[in-house]
């Protein structure tokens, strides 16, 4: 007997529910996009530390004594570790010309700020399928001719478009992923793909330990996006994008592969009919009032969260990007010490869910930004001869900083009204860009005379603390019900109490943010 389905049914995930939610086809779809895009991504994403990072170096001037990894006044030669080429050590990008390196990196990010707003537009017009295909080809064709440039300002362009094309995939295969699923598997889909974040990085480090030239490492880096084409013939348009245009056929027929290839009985007149139904819903929804980037700042409680979010995106992109940069000139084999910085990212995806489930958001994200800040600072009080003692400090500093990044974006859908929430997350995620794009010129302070190596991780330090010190005025969401509109954000009660397995519980302390 087919299965039977709700006449009342106007939502699309209904029509998930009634063929199957994550059926054996989607289960495929989902495995073998996110081994190609999530693990190429990663791929491009952790090539920055290598194609694009300072190796080690010391002054080779006779009489003249630095220390590693710094630039002298009275210096006029440089040596570089043979660890690893880069374009720093093909265009001597240190010291006085610091700046052009952190340049080149910033690009790669601007890039990807430009890809996320550029292929969503894309995507939205001419569907997810199209996005991921085009992007896929560009990636592969930005990152090969960047292999081959003499010119580094050409370079850093393609650098840019390499970013653009990058973002334009990873970010559109996310939207294709949570659309694919039913709405019970949505979480699973969006932390799963986590884990082939980290193989990827893993396959990039252990690329670059074989293959010590910048060039090589960017030549065996542009192929695996287009490992995406394999998929061509199998790969089917997002079912959602397809209902908005109104394609209801084409969707009509990928939800009847859904069901055969889970052997799920299902009624074709009645996939039909569930179909026309979230069109009509679709249609309503349309109709409604536009909204405007100013209700992000209308109200008083309005611009507090968007104002302490921003910030907080902020900051954590500056931690991901700015340890990663900052890596190499650290004590210890470098290929470790960015092959741990990127495996323990492994551990605290479970350990994040689990604690955000148990203790809510509120608090367990600002301990978190806390133990990222304190330990970057930690650096100050550790002597010159335990360097490796601060390689141990970055790295947790960037374990509890993604910890945290891992927690943000679910904090911030859950702070934000369905109405704008969309357009809150896209301004969120540029100010995420924004930090990306400054923290290489951070990092590039360490070099300058006089100055502390540590000041890099100084200065991440302090802003994660503020960050996190900031985000205790936002109000827990944990137990909380989703507001749909800014009046009903004005309306609602806002908890600043602590959730302790599971339950709330008033806060022990008598201050402004706890209550």
């Amino acid at each position: 007997m087919p299965q039977q389905a709700d006449d009342t049914s106007q939502h699309f995930d209904d029509v998930l529910r009634y063929v199957g939610e994550f059926g054996l086809w989607q289960k495929f779809l989902y495995f073998s996009s996110c081994f190609i895009v999530i693990v190429s991504s990663a791929v491009q994403i952790a090539s920055l530390v290598f194609a694009t990072g300072t190796p080690k170096f010391r002054c080779v001037t006779p009489n003249v004594t630095c220390d590693e990894n710094k630039c002298c006044d009275e210096c006029t030669s440089y040596s570089f570790d043979e660890s690893f080429t880069s374009t720093v050590t093909e265009w001597n990008l240190i010291c006085d010309k610091a700046n052009i390196a952190a340049t080149v990196q910033s690009f790669f990010v601007a890039g990807m700020m430009a890809g996320s707003l550029l292929f969503g537009v894309v995507s939205d017009f001419f569907g997810r399928r199209f996005c991921l295909f085009l992007c896929s080809a560009l990636a592969v064709g930005f990152s090969l001719a960047s292999s081959f440039v003499d010119c580094l300002s050409f370079f850093t362009f393609l650098r840019f478009c390499s970013g653009a094309a990058i973002t334009g995939l990873f970010v559109g295969h996310y939207v294709y992923i949570l659309e694919l699923v039913g709405a019970s598997y949505r979480t699973l889909a969006g932390k799963v793909q986590d884990f082939f974040w980290v193989i990827g990085a893993c396959v990039m480090v252990m690329i670059a330990h074989l293959v010590r030239d910048w060039r090589h490492v960017l030549l065996i880096a542009s192929f695996p996006p287009g490992l995406m084409y394999l998929l061509w013939r199998v790969f089917p348009e997002s079912l959602r994008w397809l209902v908005t245009q109104g394609r209801l056929e084409d969707a009509h027929g990928i939800l009847m592969k859904y069901a055969e290839k889970s052997s799920v009985n299902v009624d074709s007149d009645t996939i039909t009919s569930m179909l026309e139904r979230c069109k009509a819903a679709e249609s309503k929804l349309k109709t409604g009032v536009k909204k405007s980037p100013l209700d992000l700042v209308r109200t008083s409680r309005m611009r507090k969260r968007t104002v302490i979010l921003c910030f907080n995106w902020l900051v954590l992109n500056m931690i991901f990007y700015g340890i990663m940069l900052y890596v190499p000139g650290l004590a210890g084999n470098l290929y470790l010490n960015v092959f741990l910085m990127f495996v323990t990212d492994l551990p605290h995806t479970p350990m994040a869910w689990i604690v955000f489930k148990y203790f809510g958001r509120r608090v367990p994200h600002c301990v978190f930004m806390l133990i990222s800040g304190l330990s970057c600072l930690l650096v100050l009080a550790v002597p010159e001869d335990l360097k490796e003692l601060i390689t141990a400090l970055a790295i947790i500093g960037r374990f509890f900083g993604s910890a945290s990044f891992s927690n943000i974006y679910l904090y911030s859908t859950e702070l934000y009204p369905t109405a704008i929430r969309n357009m809150a997350l896209g301004v969120c995620s540029t100010f995420s860009r924004i930090g990306g794009i400054v923290v290489p010129f951070i990092v590039a302070l360490g070099q300058l005379p006089g100055v502390s190596v540590t000041l890099p991780l100084v200065i991440i330090g302090i802003m994660t603390i503020i960050a996190g010190v900031m985000s205790l005025w936002l109000p827990e969401t944990l137990l909380s019900d989703m507001c749909e509109t800014v009046e009903d954000i004005e309306r609602s009660t806002e908890n600043y109490g602590v959730i302790w397995m599971g339950k709330p519980r008033p806060c022990p302390f008598s201050l402004p943010f706890c209550g």
